[in-house]
């Protein structure tokens, strides 16, 4: 199973990445997209995720049973730890940043969902490019958008090895 490396705590680049839930799963999934998750070994340092994502993953892994759930908090606590220093909280500068960006959506006649509108403040709070197959709800606040499944050829594994 794909994961990732440990990285010191450091500075986020001009060119980090936001993981949305459906990216950071990937290497976890029975038909995982291969070029997605060799795109996740590659760019592993400049990769970020929120509390928000993490929350998403842990409660989809409680939805599960027996060894497959097993495996899978077993990977997730393989990831928060190796992702330690990455993982960015929904705190009061974000909730600043959601503020505006909701009612700005609102205004719009455009609402995002509730997670996904967390996701998009803090990857607009820290200025990160949003990496995410649901391209078309996170470019509404004007984000940086990158579709890995549209951008990257690779096509899905029939079985993703543990």
């Amino acid at each position: 199973m794909a994961g990732f490396q440990t990285f010191a705590r450091g500075r986020i680049s001009a060119f980090a990445n936001m993981l949305d839930t459906d990216v950071l799963c990937q290497p976890v999934k029975t038909h995982g997209h291969r070029g997605v998750i060799q795109w996740l070994e590659r760019e592993q340092a400049d990769c970020f995720t929120s509390t928000i994502v993490i929350a998403q993953i842990a409660y989809w892994i409680r939805t599960k049973q027996g060894r497959a759930r097993e495996r899978l908090q077993h990977w997730l606590a393989e990831s928060v730890e190796a992702l330690e220093g990455r993982i960015l909280s929904f705190n009061t500068a974000t909730a600043h940043v959601w503020a505006e960006q909701k009612l700005l959506l609102e205004r719009a006649g455009t609402p995002m969902p509730v997670e996904d509108s967390y996701i998009a403040a803090t990857a607009r709070r820290h200025n990160l490019t949003i990496v995410t197959g649901n391209d078309a709800d996170f470019r509404r606040p004007g984000l940086k958008v990158f579709n890995p499944f549209k951008e990257i050829p690779g096509g899905s594994l029939s079985k993703v090895k543990s």
